[in-house]
């Protein structure tokens, strides 16, 4: 007996599949006591009754429909009220008694023991035989003795299988929000005279903290942001959505210069009142008329320029949106000559550590662009990321959302529609 329990415990112990220690319980008590149906029935709380989980009809080797029982109905239901075993030499001489109608068995006796552990109800084993006084009190005392045993398995085999149910749902609701996260940003650019556009879009979760946006005045100007979140994953993504529609709002209602609506954004954050949330956001306006970028800065990196084989930074900064009520931003104009590159970086891009725990760099970052410089801004952006992601070991390996937004003057009459790639 002690053997036994030992190694049903061992058994019952080593699984946390629901349906696997369902099997493991059958296939212990089979060999124990003799009989025809097994049933396993769980107790829910909510509807106050045992769900019937699990059946076996070892006579015509069939898993049975479930079905629930009310506490106190059948013998079943009794053992539950009780709480204590309930065994039965012949049901046909016992009124609580309800036969299973979906087998042919013509039960004569039925055993059944409450699963109950630290005084919760977990269930109800059942066994069901075609044989009179098929049980006996020493199978009673067995089975009332590994009953703890069973409850504790099927609780935590319950509570895996709540938390793997949990986990697929909010993995769901993760990917339908990225979804809808990547369709708030623009994946093709718009169409600019003399100008090519490539973006990659890298994030490092489900969900991105940065974001980026093109949007055209329709006087040839294109105004050119790109925002980093403070933080990572849902909250940096939900805040920089509301940062999105706020630009856009701003954007339906006037073009403003760079230095003003960074000014405007900053104070139109603080009203959400979200603590310890603030947002980096570069912001350009190219006039294709006269090729020149108006450039303004709230806490982002700062955008470089490649010109002429050499690599410099716009040395452009203000505080993070959100942080100081009244900041005043600075802008400053900038001339885009042929051939010139812009390239606005968020930090996840320098910050990006190797597997040895090298930062990416600003260096390399220049190096790169410095290389790539003669290619298109589609092929140049793709270099930037590709680069990152070798230093990282592998795409999965980002430990922060990297975006890189690239503008590249090309001297001709209209600009480039291959522009935006993501890459997830």
């Amino acid at each position: 007996m002690l053997r036994f329990l030992a190694e049903s415990a061992e058994d019952l112990g080593s699984s946390l599949d629901l349906h696997e220690v369902f099997r493991k319980i059958a296939e212990r008590v089979r060999p124990l006591i003799d009989h025809e149906l097994f049933c396993l029935m769980l107790w829910d709380e909510r509807k106050q009754s045992l769900e019937h989980c699990f059946s076996l009809c070892y006579g015509e080797a069939e898993e049975l429909p479930t079905r629930d029982m009310p506490l106190g109905q059948g013998i079943t239901g009794s053992a539950a009220l009780a709480r204590r075993a309930v065994r039965v030499s012949d049901v046909s001489a016992d009124a609580r008694y309800i036969k299973y109608p979906q087998t042919a068995l013509d039960v004569r006796s039925e055993m059944a023991i409450p699963l109950i552990f630290q005084n919760r109800l977990v269930g109800v084993l059942d066994l069901e035989s075609v044989h009179p006084d098929a049980f006996t009190e020493a199978h009673e005392q067995i089975l009332s003795a590994l009953a703890s045993q069973m409850a504790s398995a099927l609780l935590n085999a319950r509570l895996f299988e709540s938390v793997r149910a949990r986990e697929r749902k909010l993995e769901e609701e993760l990917t339908t929000a990225s979804e809808i996260q990547r369709g708030l940003l623009p994946s093709r650019a718009p169409r600019i005279p003399g100008l090519e556009i490539g973006i990659r879009y890298a994030p490092a979760a489900e969900l991105c903290g940065d974001f980026y946006d093109m949007v055209p005045s329709g006087d040839g100007r294109l105004g050119l942001l790109v925002g980093d979140v403070a933080g990572k994953s849902t909250p940096a993504a939900l805040f920089g959505s509301l940062a999105v529609g706020l630009l856009r709002g701003h954007f339906l209602e006037r073009f403003e210069e760079p230095a003003t609506l960074l000014a405007h954004m900053n104070e139109q954050l603080r009203l959400p009142r979200v603590r310890n949330r603030f947002l980096a956001l570069a912001y350009g306006v190219y006039d294709a008329r006269d090729h020149s970028l108006t450039l303004a800065n709230a806490g982002f990196p700062w955008p470089l320029l490649a010109r002429g084989g050499t690599v410099s930074r716009l040395k452009i900064g203000g505080t993070p949106l959100g942080a100081i009520p009244g900041w005043s931003y600075e802008q400053e104009e900038i001339e885009i000559r042929p051939k010139d590159v812009l390239a606005f970086c968020s930090d996840g891009v320098t910050d990006c550590e190797s597997p040895a725990g090298e930062r990416f760099g600003d260096e390399r970052l220049e190096r790169v662009l410095a290389d790539a410089a003669g290619a298109t801004a589609h092929d140049i952006a793709g270099a930037i990321l590709s680069a990152v992601v070798e230093h990282a070991g592998d795409a999965r390996s980002l430990g922060d959302d990297c975006t890189i937004v690239v503008a590249k003057r090309n001297g001709a009459s209209g600009g480039s529609r291959r522009g935006a790639e993501i890459l997830f």
